[in-house]
Order: C-alpha cells, then structure tokens, then sequence
C-alpha cells in the first residue's frame, strides 16, 4: 500500500529526469520531508499542489538555464542579476545600508589619506638621476653616536685614492641666518648652502634654469637662487649679473638660476653660493674645523658602499700610532630624509617607527570598518536564513549563493569608495596643512583605491558569504534552523578586538597629551618666558653690540640684557668638544661637551643660578682663558663638588681655560635627551641678544626694541623671535604626531560605535516582542533598558581590560624617547575608562530606549 505521506510519483520521475545525478537525489529528498511537513500542517491535496508547484518551478529554471544562447549570455545574466538583487536589498535596508556604507567610508577615506603621505615619503630623493648611488657620508664617534657632518678634506680623499667613487661634493649649512639685501630690499634668509662646484654634478636633480651647471658655483663669491628668490630681490629684472650683499659686508653675484625644488628633497636651498667664499665670510680656517661639511659621494653601480667605507676609516682614523674610536659610513641618499639617529641634519627628518604607525593607524581603522560589516551581516543571518534555504531548493549551488553575498559586499564597498573619494578631498587640505606637504590625489593612486575598495569588500563579505552559504535549507523551510554559538561568540570576540583596538588608541592619544603638557609645564631649569630673541648679522652690527645693549638698557620695560653666540636653549648647541682636566693625559679622560660663547649676562637673562664661583668679568679680556661648566661636565670629570673644581684647569680645543665658576643644570636642548656636559666661554663673536622684558604691553615693548635698533642700525631690518616660541618648537613633531594619534583615535571610536550603534539596533528589533511580554507583565523602562545594554557594555568592559596593559606598553615605548618625562598614572586610565563607558552607554542606550518606550500593543498585536 502507498505511503500517504509520499509524493506524488510523476512529479518525483519529473524531478530526477530533469536533475540528474546526486543533485537531483539530494533536492528530491528535500521536498519530500517539506511534503510530508505541509501534509501534517494543511492536509494532502494542498501538499499535493504545492509539491508539484516546486517541481515545475526547479525544471523550469532548469530548462532555462541549458537554453542554447550566446556564449556570454548566462554569465552576464547571472552577474547583472547578483547586482541587481544587492542593490534591492541595500535599498530595502537602508539603516544598515548606513552604517556599513560610513564605516567603510571612513576607513577607506583615512587609507587613502595614509597612502598618500606615506607614497610621498617613499619618493624623498629619488628624482636625482643616480639617486641609489649617492651616499651620504655619515661619521660615528662612541661619545656623540652618528653625525651627518665630517672634516673638509674627506671629499678630497674620497674622490682622488678610491675609484669607486665617480663624484663627490660637499655643502655646508651656517649656523646662522644671514642678511642678504638688494638696495633697500633686505631678508633674513635660513635656507642659504654652500657648495662644492661639483653640486649639480652629484645632485642632478637641481635644474639650472639660466647659467651652466658645471661652473655656476666655481668662483669665489658665485651664488645661486631660485625663481622664487630671484622675484622676491629683483622684480622682473634679468638676476644674472646682479649682486647681492651678505650680512652688509660681502657681495655675491648672480650665476645661475635654480627651478623650483622638489617638495621631495631633503636639501631645500633658496640660495646657494660657492664653498671657496666660505674662508672671507665665516672665518679663515673653517677649513681646517673638523665635524662641519656635509659630504655626498656617487659610487659607480658596481662599488661595494660598505667595504668603502671600512676602507676609508682604516687609512684614515686607524693608522698605527694614531687609532681613534671614529668611523665612517656611507648612508644612501634616498634614507636620509628617516635618518633621525644623525647630528646635524639638513633638513627635517621623520622617523621609520612613526611612518609604521601611521600604516598601522590606517589598516587598523579600515579593519575595525570591516569587522562592523561582518558582524551586521552575521547578526542578520537569521533574517536571510529563508532566502538562502529557498534559493538552494531552486536549484542554487553553493559558488552561486557566494557570488551573490561577494557581489553585495562589492557593490557596498564600492559606493563607500566614492563616498571615501569625495571625503579625502574634503580632507586633503587639513591633512596638508598638519604635515607641511602638497599631497594630491591622482588617477593612478584612485584606481590603486579602486582596487583596494575591491579587495576589502571581498574581505569583508567573505565570513558573512561563506557562513551563509552552508545553511542546510530543510532546517530552515523546517522552522528548525537555529543560529549557531559560534557566530554568537564571533561576533562577540570581533566587538571586544575592535573595541579593544580603539582603547589602545585612546589611552595612547591621552598619553601624549600628558608628556606635552608635561614638556609644557616642566621645570627646565631656566625662565623661557618674557624673553625677546634679537639675531645680529653681519661683523658691521657685531661691532656695535655694546651700544645696542647700553640703548635697550634705558628703556624702562627691559629688564636684562645678554649676549649669545649662535645657540640658545631652543637653538642647536656646538657638539662633540672634547674637554678634559689639565694632568689626565689618558684618552678616556676626555669627555664629549656641548659648547657656547656668552657673555656675562646671559645667565642672568636666563635666571639660571650658579651653585659655585662666578660668571665671566664685563671685561673679558681681563679674565683672559675662561670656562663655566654645569653641574654634569664637573661630575662626569671627576670632581667631588662643585667648590672643588673651582679655579682648576680644564683643556678645550682651543686650549686650557680656568674654571671660574659652576652652573646648575639646565636643559638647553630639549626634553628628548639627558643633561649633557656644558662648557661656556667668553664670547668675541656675538649673533644673538637675549633681551628680558618685564611683562605686560608686549607689542608696546617690541616696538620700543625696535626703536631702539632704528637708532643705530636704521639701514638694517630688525628681525626677532620668542625664547619660549623656539622651546616649542623642539616639540613639534610631537605635537603634530600627537594631533594624528588624536584624529584617528577620534575616527576609530566613531567606526566602532556605528558598528555597536548596528549592532543595538538589530538586537533591539530581535527583542521587540520579548520586550513587549515583559513590558505587559510589569517590566519598567529603566529595566528593559539595561537588560538590552549589559550585554554590550560588558564586552566594551572586556576590551578595556584587554587594551590597557598593551596601551600602557605602547606609550612607555614610545615615552623612553624622552629622557624626562611624565609617568602615565591611574588618573589617565580612569579617564580612557570613563571616556570609553560613556561613548558606548549612549550609542546603545539610544536603541534601548525607543524599545523600552514602545507600546506592547504594537509588538503583540499579531501574536
């Protein structure tokens, strides 16, 4: 007898006739268990009808999908219908829609940013013709570590005894800013070099615009400037020929005319003029000063740079008799823009650990983007469970249902992409005002962005395509499928990593805050504020440095007066003196000491105190061989006490000096480093005024500065700074990386909380009619409330415990680049934590509230 529950026969002959194989076997048996379901639910006759409903309906499809047409046809139909159907449901669903489309637009957006700095950085240098053949010869010493700078005749050497060597040159940076003037045209100019004849040889890169290359810088006083230059001192006048004065004292003529120089070149001059002038201007044996030059070489492609330089420092410091502790290496021209270990850069340089970071940074956030569409995604599985068990009955394969959920993930992906476009031109001006560049957005960087966009939306659709693909579609037409555990615990585990990840962020962002606002506020030893910096260029105004001081000292709203050589805290001290007390002849009695020539106010302008002896007379030359040391170089040279050291010997280079008094220690350089040893010496070659005025009125005070410089100096441009401005500005690249750290912190916690915010919202839609029945039998607001929000703050909790050890280690790692500084303490976690708890109470509590606040009536109606 036939099994009431069967099928009908000719539907099921139908069936596996028109699907052969395993396939049709495995379908067939499908709808016979969804028969004898409807036959339990609605009675035979309509399981009957829609039995054979579904049958027609599979070998329709199937007779459709093996019709003969164009080759391409079935291929393009499917694609254009896996489109078709994504956009109806990003359309259908627009909140979530919403909230994956800004995540990944965010993401995106601060990628392509990223990209764009990091791109630009990659490029420093590399325009020179033979740009990974040029070197920058870089001299080591145990005492002052690695320094971009070495003696003059190294260049000489190099070029003439190693054949390796196709080219060298040499530049040299002054100390100080010199007066350059055109008839009354006159400016301070930072950006003047010196240079070998060889310049445009080694540096190809350098366009002469007018005069010839290989002789522009060959003569004595020869000097080169940029357009820019050129229009600023000579108008629309031919500047070849024309002359230019140096500090009022020297004149330099015209001989070439430089194009604009790359923004990727760690070398920017405005002027530069040949290196045979440097004896006249600077002083007579510069040559013969050691630790100055800049020396570039290009090797010929075959050289070994390494076994180069350990040629050179053998023949050169480790001669028998004469062995010393320096060496030589050779750095490539395209790693020195990251080269921060060198002393004496050219230009600015950017640490590798900071790039690092901020490709970190951009991977991070677009990861925490496409952790907010996995876990959406998943969480709605539920939803699309009937979708996937309906499409599988029809005939669907597996790739198919993949293909469909990768498609939606594309197409989102790409409209976040658009949206990302349109945000990172919004951003771009902001993002190159923060980093001093001119960075832009081209067509091959957008198609790279493009194909970036592609590839996260196949990254972010994977999970969610493969755990929706493999539902079994008899449970779900059943009413028995059940989401899994272990989608629960995913999504769960993503929430705390994302979480997580934006914590870390915070926790350092507040970190960096704390050591600037301790860089602010620490105790530097001496009184940066209220302190007027006056440069004086030129020997003519060095001349007449007793009358500016005795005219600026009648003016009532000056308090103190000093003079400086060409350093100031704030300002690079000299390095690597060697200093050593008279009687130890041994070489490791020597010590490395930082030098400067002061006069005898300039303590006293500073309010830094002196623990022993006295400063230098007003009359210097009565004090004759001089020196004030700090407290550090009287230690680290082995006195007991500073009252002990007092009248003893000590030998610089320029010989032996009496030490006269002991200074307390100061930081003239900036926080980064420790207090090193101090010699200052009685200057005869004054650059600087360091002028105290008494506070209140400032541009009133300046303006009498100003003033009084007109009356000796009327013919000379009155320039001037802030003590406590160029203090600050040893700190800016902190300060501009802690802003980064700030921004992106700021747009991680946004992307997390969209994702949280999802998250909520499609938890709360779940619960609706539970909340409803507990509402109905007495459940409060505040109560509903809570039951939907612990779940959530519970994992934001969960993550804060897991970031704060790996915070707290980041921002020591990054604080020991600070040899003083502010030691994180609980009061900076207790704020993360608070910050944190906040920011997710109100994104989920939004949700909890318009559920808590529904009428059960509308939850239970159709119940």
């Amino acid at each position: 007898m036939r099994d009431p529950l069967a099928p009908p026969r000719l539907a099921t002959r139908l069936l596996r006739r028109c699907l052969p194989g395993p396939r049709g076997g495995e379908i067939s048996d499908d709808l016979a268990e969804l028969f004898a379901l409807k036959h339990d639910q609605h009675g035979r006759l309509r399981a009957r009808l829609r039995y054979w409903l579904d049958v027609l309906s599979i070998c329709a499809r199937r007779h459709l999908h093996e019709r003969p047409s164009h080759p391409t046809a079935p291929g393009f139909i499917m694609w254009k219908n896996y489109w078709a159907t994504a956009r109806r449901h990003a359309l259908r669903h627009k909140g979530y829609t919403l909230v994956n489309l800004v995540g990944l637009a965010a993401g995106l957006a601060v990628c392509l940013l990223i990209a764009l700095y990091l791109q630009d950085e990659r490029r420093y240098d590399r325009f020179h013709e033979h740009a990974d053949q040029t070197y920058h010869v870089v001299r080591h010493t145990p005492t002052e570590g690695a320094d971009a700078t070495i003696n003059y005749s190294a260049a000489n050497v190099l070029r003439a005894d190693y054949p390796e060597v196709a080219a060298a040159t040499r530049l040299f940076r002054h100390w100080e800013q010199p007066l350059l003037a055109q008839g009354a045209t006159g400016f301070v100019e930072p950006a003047f070099f010196f240079a070998d004849s060889s310049f445009f040889a080694v540096f190809s890169g350098f366009e002469l615009l007018r005069g010839d290359p290989a002789t522009a810088l060959a003569t004595p006083y020869a000097i080169v400037l940029t357009e820019a230059a050129a229009q600023k001192y000579f108008g629309n006048r031919d500047p070849i020929g024309q002359t230019l004065q140096y500090n009022g004292s020297h004149t330099f003529t015209v001989t070439g005319i430089l194009a604009e120089i790359p923004a990727t070149s760690h070398i920017r001059p405005d002027f530069v003029a040949s290196l045979a002038t440097l004896p006249q201007v600077v002083f007579d044996r510069v040559f013969e000063a050691w630790g100055v030059f800049h020396t570039y070489v290009v090797l010929h492609p075959d050289a070994n740079p390494a076994r180069l330089a350990a040629a050179y420092t053998e023949a050169t410091f480790q001669q028998p008799g004469r062995r010393s502790p320096t060496t030589v290496t050779l750095l490539p021209l395209t790693d020195v823009r990251h080269a921060t270990h060198l002393g004496n850069p050219l230009g600015p340089t950017v640490a590798p650990g900071y790039l690092q970071l901020l490709g970190g940074l951009g991977l991070l956030i677009l990861l925490i983007a496409c952790i907010n569409y996995m876990n959406l995604a998943t969480a709605r599985s539920m939803q699309r469970a009937r979708e996937v068990g309906l499409r599988k009955v029809v005939g669907a394969r597996r790739g198919q249902l993949l293909g469909q959920f990768f498609a939606e993930a594309v197409l989102l992906a790409g409209a976040a992409f658009v949206l990302a476009l349109a945000l990172a031109y919004v951003l771009l001006p902001v993002v190159n005002e923060l980093t001093d560049k001119a960075l832009a957005l081209t067509v091959p960087f957008v198609l790279l962005g493009a194909a970036l966009a592609v590839g996260v939306g196949l990254l972010a659709g994977s999970y969610p395509a493969l755990h929706l693909a493999r539902f079994q579609p008899v449970q779900v037409l059943k009413g028995t499928f059940q989401a899994s555990s272990s989608g629960k615990l995913l999504r769960r585990t993503l929430v705390v990593a994302q979480f997580a990840a934006s914590v870390m962020l915070l926790v350092g962002a507040l970190g960096i805050y704390q050591q600037l606002a301790y860089v602010q506020h620490a105790d530097l030893g001496f009184d940066q504020a209220h302190v007027v910096v006056v440069p004086v260029q030129g020997q003519a105004l060095r001349m007449q440095a007793a009358t500016f001081r005795a005219v600026w000292e009648q003016q009532p709203a000056v308090a103190r007066v000093g003079i400086t050589g060409s350093a100031y805290p704030g300002k690079t001290h000299s390095p690597g003196h060697r200093l050593r007390r008279v009687g130890q002849a041994e070489e490791e009695a020597y010590v490395s000491a930082y030098r400067n020539w002061v006069d005898a106010g300039y303590l006293e302008t500073l309010d830094v105190s002196l623990v022993a002896g006295r400063m230098f007379a007003a009359d210097h030359a009565a004090d004759g061989q001089t020196v004030v040391l700090n407290e550090t170089a009287v230690r680290v040279l082995g006195w007991p006490s500073p009252e002990a050291a007092l009248g003893e010997t000590v030998l610089l280079s320029d010989g032996e000096h009496t030490l006269v008094g002991v200074v307390a220690d100061f930081n003239f350089a900036s926080l980064h480093h420790t207090i090193a040893p101090l010699a200052l010496t009685p200057t005869t070659f004054p650059t600087n005024f360091l002028i105290r005025v008494r506070p209140g009125g400032l541009p009133e005070t300046v303006a009498t500065l100003r003033t009084g410089w007109q009356q000796v100096a009327a013919d000379q441009p009155f320039t001037y700074t802030f003590l406590d401005q160029r203090v600050q500005a040893l700190y800016e690249a902190d300060q501009r990386w802690g802003q980064v750290i700030g921004y992106a912190t700021l747009l991680a916690l946004l992307v997390a909380c969209l994702g949280l915010f999802g998250l909520a919202a499609f938890t709360a839609e779940q619960r609706t009619k539970e909340i409803g029945v507990r509402k109905v039998l007495g459940a409060t607001v505040p109560g509903v409330m809570v039951l939907l929000a612990k779940e959530f703050l519970l994992l934001v909790g969960v993550a804060f415990l897991l970031a704060v050890p790996l915070g707290y280690a980041a921002m020591q790692r990054w604080l020991a680049g600070f040899a003083y500084h502010a030691e994180p303490g609980l009061g900076l976690f207790l704020i993360a934590a608070v910050l944190v708890g906040a920011i997710a109470c109100l994104t989920v509590s939004t949700q909890a509230l318009r559920v808590a606040l529904t009428n059960p009536v509308e939850a239970l109606r159709h119940e």
